[in-house]
């Protein structure tokens, strides 16, 4: 069933909304992750969105996202601007999809198991038990590409029964990460800094989805690649391109 663009029009006016990411769903120390936070201001816009991250992002802090019936969104945390979002349409070559199997397989030969840069993030972070943190832990299935299993867990369901944008965008944000790690022997710290996502098809609690993540390219201290989730059939639910940024 795909999603309904009518039940996620745009904004017909102005509006701001209340927006936190509390410190349970962090990224870096002290910033919240950036798919978490894509996700939070990306659905204000619809299904085919643009975050672009400017700043770290405040934990357990009050916000704002301002959208616009132009199909733009912003992030605010007082006047300072967070990140930006507008309506673009995602322009990837999305591979197809490996067996369930074969991605809780991969999940053993995680290389965040020996060496993690954030081990507390919410998404793919070791030091996380599950049920806390999503432990989305993905192994490499071929050269810059990785996979891992993935059951989403009823507490992230919204009120139409789906779970939540901001669990979507965190499942396509890490993946990408550790696949340029792996294509790229990526060694220091890096961050999402831009991410366009396309959400085609809900996703539901205690079924099984495989998520992939492969590298695209690198320039200087910018990198590229794509992440997608896949239902059991192989079927494409969500998927997105990605910038990320070396720090340090």
């Amino acid at each position: 069933m795909p999603y309904s663009n009518a039940a996620h029009a745009l904004e017909t006016e102005t509006t701001a909304h209340a927006a936190r990411v509390a410190s349970r769903f962090c990224g870096p120390p002290g910033s919240g992750n950036g798919g978490y936070t894509v996700g939070m201001v990306g659905k204000r816009l619809g299904h085919e969105v643009e975050v672009t991250l400017k700043r770290p992002i405040p934990v357990d802090e009050t916000m704002q996202v301002v959208a616009d019936p132009a199909g733009v969104a912003t992030l605010l945390h007082a006047d300072t601007e967070i990140a930006s979002a507008s309506v673009v349409e995602l322009d990837l070559d999305i591979p197809e999809a490996i067996t369930y199997s074969q991605a809780a397989a991969a999940r053993v030969t995680f290389p965040g198991y020996q060496a993690h840069p954030f081990p507390n993030c919410f998404v793919c972070g070791t030091n996380r038990c599950c049920g806390d943190g999503m432990c989305l832990f993905t192994g490499a299935v071929d050269e810059g590409m990785v996979a891992s299993s993935w059951v989403p867990s009823a507490e992230f369901v919204t009120d139409e029964g789906v779970i939540s944008p901001e669990l979507i965008g965190s499942a396509l944000d890490c993946p990408g990460a550790w696949a340029l790690i792996d294509r790229y022997r990526i060694e220091g710290p890096f961050v999402l800094g831009r991410m366009t996502y396309r959400l085609e098809k809900p996703i539901y609690a205690g079924e099984r989805y495989v998520v992939q993540g492969w590298a695209l390219g690198r320039e200087g201290r910018k990198s590229f690649c794509g992440t997608a989730i896949y239902d059991s059939q192989g079927a494409v639910c969500a998927a997105a391109g990605a910038t990320w940024f070396e720090i340090g």
